[in-house]
């Protein structure tokens, strides 16, 4: 019984030994890779693009997991060193969205054999990259020992308030205005003095979300936009209404 009771607590001091080392190594949380702020706006050369696909490639890609950019005997896909220089845009293109419509094989083996990892294709969850992301990593892929081929002006820029309604045409939007019914209960002069300012961003607001604010109960029920208008019948709407002049002394 004594030896019983000696072993056990041997055991017992150990464990806690051992609990109390590891609870000294400092945590890490494992995290998904931290995805890339991508600001369009700073996008001004095809090196600007690079830079942004590389960190892409590290970061929300995950493409350095499996792919190395130099000779590696780890790699699980094809080492991408100087490969810019060797296949076309099409073709990383293709590589990237439809993986497994190649077959890539290990030629450092004789016989060569198949790398140990299946792409996912990065533009599907759970990488999910987008177009603007997709390009700028073509043009990282590009970059090594090739030319890019991806220009800045193929960058879709976000659209915001102030410039959704400058596509749009004021003689087109007036029809609207009027074929719409908005004549029954609005002039285009007081939407624009309503919203504030001379902005797009306040009257489309004003437009999208007539009744913000409004606590009267029942709000009445607005005929517009989000109903009946289509995209071009906004955005001619919004052009002919930003564009109308208020009245002098309106409020």
């Amino acid at each position: 019984m004594g030896h019983f009771f000696k072993v056990m607590l041997f055991v017992a001091v150990y464990l806690g030994l051992f609990a109390y080392v590891g609870l000294q190594i400092p945590q890490q949380a494992s995290l998904p890779p931290e995805v890339e702020k991508f600001d369009p706006s700073q996008i001004k050369t095809k090196e600007d693009l690079a830079r942004i696909g590389q960190k892409i490639f590290f970061g929300k890609g995950q493409c350095a997991l499996c792919h190395s950019l130099s000779p590696s005997s780890t790699a699980r896909c094809p080492n991408l060193q100087g490969v810019g220089g060797k296949l076309t845009r099409d073709f990383i293109y293709e590589s990237v969205t439809q993986p497994q419509a190649y077959l890539y094989m290990d030629y450092t083996f004789s016989p060569p054999k198949f790398f140990p990892a299946k792409m996912p294709v990065i533009n599907k969850p759970p990488i999910d990259l987008n177009n603007n992301e997709l390009l700028s990593v073509i043009s990282f892929i590009q970059s090594q020992g090739g030319e890019v081929t991806v220009d800045p002006s193929e960058i879709a820029q976000p659209e915001s308030g102030a410039t959704l309604g400058k596509t749009g045409d004021p003689a087109l939007g007036q029809k609207v205005f009027v074929k719409m019914g908005c004549t029954k209960c609005h002039k285009a002069e007081e939407l624009q003095a309503k919203a504030g300012k001379k902005d797009e961003a306040s009257i489309r607001q004003l437009i999208l979300d007539p009744y913000a604010g409004v606590t009267a109960n029942p709000k009445p029920v607005h005929q517009g936009f989000d109903q009946e208008f289509t995209i071009k019948n906004f955005n001619d709407v919004m052009a002919y209404v930003a564009g109308t002049k208020p009245e002098a002394g309106a409020h």
